[in-house]
């Protein structure tokens, strides 16, 4: 082997070949590129886990506003079991949603009337591996209402 020469890998092709200078050019780009290329990547999976936290705190409160008129006019304990019960049943599939607090699930004196649940959780991200991106945890929030039916009594 001469200097700045190699055999060609090639079976039975015994010429040489001089070594490109920017032979480590490809390399060098791709260290570069690869590391953007995943963390866009994780960027684009946070937004979307943001959305999908969102839309399942939406459904837990409007679950647990439901479940609120379901109970008996005027029995507001039990309105407000069937609220917490429902809320933390349906959040708690989800590791990386820390339920918070849920409000105004009291219940309704009267048939007919409405309830308004407000439902509060926290997003962790560093329980996902987007907390390699976003290293923080977002507090959310939902609003559902439900009404109960006109005919309905103890």
């Amino acid at each position: 082997m001469i200097r700045g020469l190699l055999q060609n890998p090639r079976c039975g092709d015994r010429r040489l070949h001089r070594l490109n200078p920017r032979s480590g050019q490809a390399l060098l780009e791709t260290a570069i590129v690869l590391p953007l290329m995943v963390t866009l990547l994780l960027g684009f999976l946070a937004i979307l886990v943001r959305v999908e936290a969102q839309v399942e705190l939406d459904a837990a409160t409007s679950l647990a506003a439901a479940a609120a008129v379901s109970a008996p006019a005027g029995d507001y304990a039990l309105s407000t079991r069937y609220a917490q019960a429902t809320w933390a049943g349906t959040l708690h599939h989800y590791g990386y949603l820390r339920p918070g607090a849920l409000q105004g699930c009291a219940g309704y004196g009267v048939a007919g009337e409405q309830v308004t649940c407000r439902g509060t959780a926290t997003l962790r991200y560093s329980d996902t591996p987007m907390g390699i991106v976003i290293p923080v945890d977002i507090d959310i929030a939902s609003q559902a209402q439900a009404h109960s039916s006109e005919f309905r009594s103890r």
